[in-house]
Order: structure tokens, then sequence, then C-alpha cells
């Protein structure tokens, strides 16, 4: 379990309930989404309730948030915008998963060689204290998602 010593309970619980609230759904919704007893996602929402490490990473995953704002705050708020159409996506198609791909591998290589990008990363780890490429590698996987978003709209 993840102690309140590690981490700041009270402070997931707060980012839990945005997410819900601006997905709409009740609590008992978020529970059966995520598998667990609306008992204990209730208590995850005030702050009272223990986390697995792996209900961490499912929820950051789910509902297509960085683990790191999700557990320590770390970064920007996610868009919840995206955070919708990454939870209908997932609703709609759980096969339409991105693989790696040679084309992926480019852009990741294209994005990192642009001139703004590691200083800003170093700007981001010196800032949030954490490590100079968990903020090179947030940066990349925004750039990526926002033109993905773009390509779409």
């Amino acid at each position: 379990m993840l102690k309140s010593n590690n981490f700041n309970l009270t402070e997931i619980g707060k980012r839990l309930k945005a997410i819900r609230k601006h997905l709409h759904k009740t609590q008992f919704q978020m529970a059966k989404e995520l598998g667990i007893s609306l008992s204990h996602y209730s208590k995850l929402e005030i702050g009272i309730g223990g986390m697995s490490r792996g209900l961490g990473v499912a929820l950051s995953k789910h509902f297509g948030v960085p683990i790191a704002w999700l557990l320590y705050g770390e970064g920007e708020t996610p868009d919840f915008s995206t955070i919708a159409m990454n939870v209908a996506g997932i609703e709609s198609d759980m096969t339409n998963r991105p693989t790696v791909t040679e084309d992926l591998i480019a852009k990741i290589i294209e994005i990192i060689e642009e001139d703004e990008i590691k200083p800003l990363a170093k700007k981001i780890a010196e800032t949030t204290n954490i490590t100079y490429h968990r903020a090179l590698a947030m940066l990349v996987k925004e750039k990526i998602r926002a033109e993905e978003i773009e390509r779409k709209a």
C-alpha cells in the first residue's frame, strides 16, 4: 500500500475528484470502471484509504494522466478535455493501443532535437524537482498527444 507518509493522499483524492467531476460520473461509476468497491473509491477521494502501486498505475492509464501528476502533483494539470477523450477511447476500443513504430521513434528524436525542448525540460526538472529525463519524456509525450488531437480535430 502507498502510505500517507510517502504521498499526500488528500491531494491525490482531490485530483481524483476533479477528474470524476469533469467526467460527470458518480463515485459508484468510477469504482465500477476501476474494479474496486465504492467504499474503497470513496476513501481514496477523501484521502483516508490506502492505494497500491498497481491501482495508481491503473488510474493513470485509465484516465490518461501522467502518474507523476496524479500521485505527486508534478507537472501541469492535464487538459481535462483530453481525459474525457482518453476514457471514451478506452471504453470504445480497448484494442486501439499505440504501437512503437519507426515513424514514432523518428518523431520522438525529432522532438528531442528541437532547440527549445532541452532547456525547457531542464527548467521543468529544476522547478518540479523531478529528473531531467522524466521532464523530457513528459514534454515529448505531451507534444505527441497534442499533435494527435490536432490531427483528429
